[in-house]
């Protein structure tokens, strides 16, 4: 929960107006809400609430994700603290994990690169019974499989990067440069038509000798990402075969980006995820 019960006003409803201008001071100070808090925080409905956000999204202001909405980056050097990505948008990411994990092959040697859609993306392969060997710089993933029966995991050597959980440096560079993978899956801070981009110069050459070092490369990035830049390029769109998000991704996004990448993966929610209730 975002908001506790001693936060939620107990007044009446505010006019659209000024209802869409307290939405927009919390936006300012903070990177995520859902629909359900609120609508606890202004004393309207959820079907109100949902309304509010569309129209904040249309004037740019926010992106929706399916519980909710998060902020619009304002610039190409931020970037969300870690244990608020790991509660944000959590069903897009689980969606596009489910939907990566069936691209997997036993034997297969892949590399899981950082951050939390591909720590979603690790519940899963610890899931399964399929044989991997699992290379990976983030230690939450590695923490997920380790000690798994059917996973061969290998972890390079490195620094552990302020407030994350990625392992960077020389020593983890030189270490991936000498490895031939079947499969990276990787993220991104933002993807344009021409290129992914992140916010750390550190991350960005560790991501790019993984790409160098594997066969295919397929991009794990929820759909409020698109359409953005950070300061350092990462790759190519054309370095990447394969992009998987979530039906968050409106119709004019998915024709641009089918456009210039390979495979334009939508996956669906899942377990059929309800609406949330009025």
């Amino acid at each position: 929960m975002l908001l506790t019960e001693t936060e939620t006003p107990q007044t009446e409803d505010f006019l659209p107006a000024e209802r869409r201008e307290k939405i927009m001071e919390w936006f300012s100070s903070n990177q995520v809400a859902s629909s359900q808090d609120l609508a606890k925080r202004l004393n309207t409905s959820i079907s109100t609430i949902r309304r509010d956000l569309d129209f904040l999204a249309q004037q740019g202001v926010v992106r929706r994700t399916h519980g909710g909405a998060v902020r619009v980056r304002r610039s190409t050097t931020f970037e969300q603290l870690v244990d608020e990505a790991r509660q944000t948008a959590v069903e897009e990411k689980r969606a596009i994990a489910v939907a990566a994990a069936k691209l997997l092959q036993p034997e297969q040697s892949i590399f899981i690169d950082s951050r939390s859609t591909l720590h979603q993306f690790a519940y899963v392969v610890a899931e399964l019974t399929t044989p991997l060997t699992v290379v990976t710089n983030d230690v939450h993933v590695a923490d997920v499989l380790v000690n798994k029966p059917h996973i061969k995991l290998v972890v390079p050597g490195g620094i552990c990067r302020p407030g994350a959980y990625s392992l960077l440096g020389e020593t983890a560079i030189n270490f991936v440069r000498e490895l031939r993978c079947d499969h990276l899956f990787l993220s991104s801070q933002a993807i344009d038509t021409e290129c992914a981009s992140d916010t750390s110069l550190e991350l960005v050459q560790l991501q790019r000798a993984m790409i160098d070092s594997s066969v295919e490369t397929t991009l794990l990035i929820d759909s409020s990402r698109f359409g953005s830049r950070a300061i350092y390029r990462t790759t190519p769109i054309e370095r990447i075969n394969r992009i998987i998000t979530d039906e968050g991704l409106n119709h004019d996004e998915r024709a641009k980006f089918a456009s210039v990448v390979a495979d334009l993966v939508i996956a669906p929610y899942v377990d059929a995820i309800q609406e949330e209730p009025e």
